[in-house]
């Protein structure tokens, strides 16, 4: 169904764009520095898009990585803190069941004197 509703998307821009080209279809000029060709509107039109979306996609590249490296540092910075508690937790619960099991062998040792 997915696929479906990208097929259909893709069909009706297609369409679209074709009808775009027919009605833009005029010469027009470009004047660069030293350069004035003649190009069909429409492929002024394309090709300015397609530049626009390949930087669009460079920036966005940059920042996807960017956003990549912060997560891996924070999931190891999270790592780090998780251990840290766990040894902390680890630490206090050793220290209290020491001091639970003193409390037993007292209690132990009155209930062996009466």
């Amino acid at each position: 169904m997915k696929n479906q509703g990208r097929l259909l998307s893709a069909i009706v821009l297609i369409l679209l764009v074709a009808v775009f080209a027919l009605l833009n279809m005029q010469k027009i000029v470009l004047h660069l520095i030293f350069w004035q060709p003649a190009f069909p509107l429409i492929i002024v039109l394309i090709v300015s898009v397609l530049l626009g979306a390949l930087i669009a996609a460079l920036l966005s590249t940059v920042s996807i990585y960017q956003l990549k490296r912060q997560i891996k540092d924070l999931s190891q910075d999270h790592d780090q803190i998780e251990e840290k508690i766990k040894q902390k937790y680890d630490e206090k619960l050793s220290q209290q069941q020491k001091s639970y099991q003193k409390k037993i062998n007292a209690l132990k040792s009155q209930i062996a004197k009466k």
